[in-house]
C-alpha cells in the first residue's frame, strides 16, 4: 500500500466495514467475547434520527485501514459537553504509516471547531499508545476504570 491515506466521516453504507474493524480491535485486545453489537444496531444508533456516535474511517486504495469512534458526553465538573474518543484502531498491516496520527488530527480539528475537550481511556500496559498520545500533546493520567457488567450489577442490586 503506497497510496496516500484519506480520512472521512463514515456513512451508513460503511456499517459492515465498521463492524469488521470493531471485531478486529476486539480480537487484538483479546476481547472478542464482549462484542455484542451488530449491523442493525450500528445503523440505528449511528445513522438514525438521533445518532449516538460518529466514526471516522481511514482509507488507502479504497480499503478501510483504520477507524476512530466518538460520542458526545456531558461533564458535571466541566459544566458542558466533551468528545469521548471511544476507539482508535489501525489495521496491523497499516501501522507505522501515520494513520493513527491522521485520525487524531481530524478529531483535533473537530474538537477545536466545537471548542470541546476530548477524553479517552487506554489500557494501562499499552506503553506505545501512551507514548503516541503524549506525542500529540495529551495529558495521560493514571486512573483505574471500573465496569459493572449487567450480571454483576444485577447481583449487587439483589444483595442490597
Amino acid at each position: 500500500m503506497n497510496s496516500s491515506v484519506t480520512v472521512r466521516e463514515a456513512r451508513i453504507e460503511d456499517v459492515p466495514t465498521i463492524l469488521r474493524l470493531i471485531k478486529e480491535l476486539a480480537a487484538f485486545e483479546n476481547l472478542s467475547h464482549t462484542v455484542r453489537t451488530d449491523e442493525n444496531r450500528l445503523r440505528e444508533d449511528g445513522f438514525g434520527d438521533r445518532p449516538r456516535f460518529k466514526v471516522l474511517l481511514a482509507e488507502a486504495d479504497g480499503e478501510a485501514i483504520g477507524f476512530l469512534s466518538t460520542m458526545v458526553r456531558y461533564s458535571i465538573w466541566g459544566g458542558g459537553e466533551f468528545i469521548n474518543l471511544d476507539d482508535l484502531y489501525v489495521c496491523e498491516k497499516a501501522r507505522g504509516r501515520g494513520v493513527g496520527r491522521l485520525l487524531m488530527k481530524r478529531l483535533a480539528e473537530m474538537a477545536a471547531s466545537q471548542g470541546q475537550v476530548v477524553r479517552w481511556e487506554l489500557l494501562p500496559d499499552n506503553a506505545p499508545a501512551k507514548a503516541f498520545y503524549e506525542s500529540l500533546g495529551a495529558n495521560v493520567f493514571p486512573k483505574l476504570i471500573a465496569r459493572w457488567p449487567v450480571e454483576a450489577s444485577a447481583a449487587a442490586a439483589a444483595k442490597a
